[in-house]
């Protein structure tokens, strides 16, 4: 038989042993005040069973009458570190006004003699209502946050209400004797259910704790995982607001770029064209001799215009067309039309040295005619520039399967570009050295390769000694 002394001795010492562990624990990683509520609350618990046990050398008003408050008090503590972490503001009127009534009630049946057996009740069902009480706010608590070892401690404590029911309907109808250390089969389970509580109830006031802080870890783990992809996020925004930056300080620079071409390559030779004019109008009103040396004048004049136009082309497309992000405008487009434009705009004196030819029946061919005939005529004026004036330029018109193109050869019999020029030929500001090359900002051939770009093609150069030769490669298989 379980001797009902040591019986309560083992349970006070278990509820005074596992909260002093629970605060060394958790009294620096977790709340401290609801650390504190449960653990008090435990241990008032536990120096009530205490009291029980020594209640021979102590008179019945200090063992029993003391040790039944305590333990009252025990619940309203616990339930508050309960709601505590639950987030919920603890409220002590509501708390301790049953502890006050219950404690009350139990003492006024020290007045009356006799009454031993309905103060046993009255404690009995104070601890009963207390446990069921503390079960439900850990449920509410496990249903809140998902804790499991908030459901622990539901169950332990509700596991301790039912023993507690089952002593006090067996006290009640008197089927056992009503002194707390009868050594009954009720008592026997409350006791096992109180060191359940003991246990379970601590261990799993401890897990909470550590669900709660790992939730808690595992939020500042969210939010720094948040913080970062915000900052990703930011670094990002700056990067693309960097690139447009970028790419408006290069059209800035494009722009101020152009009009110091603009200003170069248009303002001098315009000065020149206008001064011709201006000596052709004088010249006008002279006699024959002076209208020849006006007709001079005007091919001047002209021929300086050509070489502004021209310039202008290039610059603007530079600036303006090739900069575009858009897709390329390509048209059938008849190819000798597009030579015939391309030689028109030539220098009406250096025309009559551009010879045709023609290895292909290829009709027309798709692309953009304004681009095309700028880059033609770009050849077309490199050759005739750094060709041997007395020589022709010959333009072949010529298709290929592999890839399937529109080939454009523009071939003139001088002596090619130097070796220190290769590297950078097709490079913005690109120049050679040559008597006949007008004065220009090298833009021709870049422009001539982006243009090709565009269509994705190419531009080929063969140098060899008979002269060199510049190949357009015109793409004419597209992609759907």
């Amino acid at each position: 038989m379980l001797h009902p002394p040591t019986a309560f001795l083992i349970v006070g010492l278990l509820f005074l042993a596992l909260p002093a562990t629970a605060w060394t624990i958790l009294h620096r990683r977790h709340d401290r005040v609801a650390v504190a509520l449960w653990c008090s609350g435990s241990l008032l618990y536990g120096l009530g069973f205490i009291l029980l046990v020594q209640r021979e050398p102590l008179p019945d008003w200090l063992g029993f009458g003391l040790a039944s408050p305590l333990m009252f008090a025990a619940y309203p503590l616990r339930g508050a570190a309960m709601q505590r972490e639950r987030g919920l503001p603890v409220a002590v009127l509501p708390l301790a006004l049953p502890w006050l009534l219950a404690a009350g009630l139990y003492s006024i049946t020290w007045l009356r003699p006799g009454a031993d057996e309905a103060r046993f009740l009255i404690a009995l069902a104070v601890n009963l209502a207390g446990a069921a009480w503390l079960a439900w706010t850990a449920w509410q608590l496990h249903r809140a946050t998902g804790y499991r070892s908030a459901a622990l401690v539901s169950g332990t404590f509700a596991l301790y209400a039912v023993a507690l029911g089952v002593r006090l309907t067996f006290v009640g109808g008197h089927w056992s004797e009503p002194r707390p250390f009868a050594g009954s089969l009720d008592f026997v389970l409350s006791f096992a259910s109180s060191v359940v509580a003991a246990l379970f109830g601590n261990l799993g006031y401890i897990g909470i704790a550590l669900e709660k802080s790992r939730d808690h870890e595992l939020r500042r783990s969210a939010e720094l995982a948040r913080e970062l992809e915000r900052r990703a996020q930011t670094e990002l925004r700056n990067a693309e607001q960097a690139a447009l930056l970028e790419v408006r300080g290069r059209l800035l620079s494009s722009r101020e770029e152009m009009l110091a071409v603009l200003a170069h390559e248009v303002r001098q030779p315009l000065n020149n064209a206008s001064a011709a004019l201006q000596s052709a109008a004088q010249a006008l009103v002279g006699g024959p001799d002076d209208r020849e040396r006006a007709t001079a004048r005007l091919r001047r004049a002209k021929t300086v215009l050509a070489q502004v136009t021209a310039s202008l082309d290039n610059t603007l497309t530079d600036a303006v067309l090739l900069g575009g992000d858009g897709p390329l405008a390509r048209q059938d487009i008849d190819i000798d039309t597009l030579v015939s434009l391309a030689i028109a705009d030539i220098d009406p004196a250096s025309r009559e040295r551009i010879v045709r030819s023609r290895t292909t029946s290829t009709r027309t061919a798709s692309m953009h005619a304004g681009l095309m005939r700028l880059a033609l005529r770009n050849l077309l004026t490199n050759a005739l520039a750094y060709g041997p004036p007395d020589q022709p330029v010959t333009v072949q018109i010529a298709d290929s399967d592999e890839p399937l193109a529109l080939l454009i050869e523009v071939s003139d019999r001088g002596g090619g570009f130097p070796p220190e020029l290769a590297a950078r030929l097709f490079t913005r500001g690109a120049r050679g050295d040559h008597v006949n090359n007008p004065r220009g900002h090298g833009l021709g051939l870049y422009v001539t390769q982006r243009i090709l770009q565009m269509h994705g093609g190419e531009v080929r150069v063969r140098q060899e000694p008979s002269g060199l030769t510049m190949q357009l490669v015109v793409p004419q298989a597209f992609d759907d």
